[in-house]
């Protein structure tokens, strides 16, 4: 029996978080930004998969149509969400039907049972579809490592589209099919689900390579866990922990966030003397953590240090669920440092994407606060509550009657939601007029909306926001430097 990939490995702290450079395999054009789209597609029908990734290729440029490629670890708890959640989701079906759709998982011997339901695919495909998806787009590491789970659209000649790694919900899934069928200039495309949206960790025409000490690219499987947590229980963390830390924050379990939670606490009684410490953990957790880690970030959201609240507040941008939002909007409620009232906007948006009532407070702010970084960084936060209708009217009407650092957040914030529908009015506003941060800002923010990546902004929205809190999940580029976390000796 075939195995795929051949060992089991163990995750190193730099890398979950450290994502060495990311590898363009570069598309020439930009997306077709505005194709036509046709009616909705009927659903229902299961997945159909291919078993064989070669077949695929060839059957992807005969048909036209894009391949899907589908990487996870049987076991592993953001792998194992992926059969539900995607592909037993009947409402992606016509997603699923627009694609040619291969599987290459990694499980080791005995786990072949434990594999999702892919149709006529053997286990012996597997390791097969893995060795090719290897050779042709995947960047593993030298350990020959690779980030898990993955998903993968390619052209019908073989190009990356797009790239995910980790975490991929239903909403993210329509919108990354549904920008794989615009890039290859496709017009009829299945109707987008509600709230489709981009996903935080999103590569176009890229895909991301880990740094070289990371051992296994995915969260703990439960036997790991249980394992590293017994023995962190044995005594304090110190310094030498740090990348034991790193490895349960990725992982997605109840018994992680029970620890990590129980953790803090015990940091707490440090106080200031371990303020770096507590916030640079916050930090990394909006960088690593999945979405169920909320809770814990609730439980100290309403911290005594000003600091520390900003820090979790960015963590609550970065992961940006819906589940974060009352806890936003009671924190903001709250908050009386300026400096952490405006990370809190940004958040108040990120977890309320779509929310009529969240733009409205947003739009409040940026038209009355009277703390000028607190207005620029609710401008910002509209750009996550995109593509509702009063954000975007009040964004577009900013970029041409602003000034300043306010124009520029309206144009980035459009950017940072993708509005392709406001590239026309952008273009518009090129001249001999708009020159300085702002023209740097105007073409910036108009490549990201011709198809670039998110990190094509990232500097200039850090200046024009004065936030000193990294979001590197925000701006993913499968590059990032590691948050100086110091546990002690």
């Amino acid at each position: 029996m075939r195995i795929s990939p051949p060992r089991a490995r163990v995750l190193s702290w730099p890398v979950v978080l450290v994502l060495a450079a990311a590898v363009p395999t570069a598309l020439s054009g930009p997306p077709v930004a505005e194709a036509p789209r046709a009616e909705a597609i009927p659903t229902g029908k299961p997945v159909a998969w291919e078993p064989s990734l070669a077949t695929a290729l060839v059957r992807a440029e005969k048909e036209q149509r894009p391949l899907l490629l589908s990487l996870g670890a049987v076991g592993e708890a953001r792998s194992e969400a992926l059969d539900k959640e995607l592909y037993g989701n009947r409402k992606l079906s016509p997603c699923f039907e627009q694609s040619i759709n291969v599987a290459a998982w990694s499980f080791l011997e005995g786990e072949e049972r434990k594999l999702p339901d892919f149709g006529d695919t053997e286990p012996e495909h597997h390791g097969d579809n893995w060795a090719l998806a290897m050779e042709r787009w995947l960047r593993p590491n030298a350990k020959g490592v690779i980030a898990l789970p993955q998903h993968l659209w390619l052209s019908p000649q073989g190009e990356v589209l797009v790239s995910c790694p980790w975490e991929l919900s239903a909403e993210e899934f329509s919108w990354c099919a549904d920008q794989a069928l615009r890039r290859i200039g496709e017009g009829e495309r299945p109707e987008l689900l509600k709230e489709a949206r981009p996903p935080r960790r999103l590569l176009l025409a890229e895909v991301v390579q880990l740094l070289d000490d990371d051992e296994r690219g995915r969260g703990l499987k439960p036997d790991e866990l249980e394992q590293l947590l017994k023995s962190k229980r044995k005594g304090y963390l110190t310094g030498g922990d740090a990348k034991d830390v790193a490895r349960i924050l990725f992982t997605d379990d109840q018994d992680a966030i029970d620890y990590m939670m129980g953790q803090m606490g015990l940091w707490e009684f440090g106080g200031d003397a371990l303020a770096n410490i507590i916030n640079g953990t916050y930090s990394l957790m909006g960088l690593v953590c999945p979405a169920s880690y909320v809770e814990l970030l609730e439980k100290f959201a309403g911290h005594n240090r000003a600091s520390t609240r900003a820090a979790i507040a960015a963590a609550l941008e970065q992961i940006g669920h819906r589940d974060g939002l009352s806890v936003v909007k009671k924190a903001l409620k709250k908050e009386r440092d300026d400096a952490a009232r405006a990370e809190w906007v940004r958040a108040l948006g990120a977890c309320g994407r779509g929310d009529k009532g969240v733009a409205k407070m947003l739009i409040k702010l940026a038209q009355k606060e009277k703390h000028g970084r607190v207005r620029v960084n609710a401008i910002l936060g509209l750009g996550h509550v995109l593509p509702e209708k009063g954000a975007f009217e009040f964004l577009t009407e900013l970029c041409t009657s602003a000034e300043g650092e306010e124009r520029q957040a309206a144009i980035l914030a459009l950017a940072l939601g993708r509005a392709t529908a406001a590239e026309e009015l952008l273009e518009g506003l090129k001249g001999p007029a708009v020159f300085g941060e702002t023209g740097e800002v105007l073409e910036k923010s108009l490549e990201v909306l011709a198809g670039g990546n998110l990190y094509l902004i990232e500097s200039a929205v850090r200046r024009v926001s004065g936030s000193s809190i990294g979001r590197q999940r925000l701006f993913f580029r499968g590059v990032a430097k590691v948050p100086d976390i110091d546990l002690g000796g």
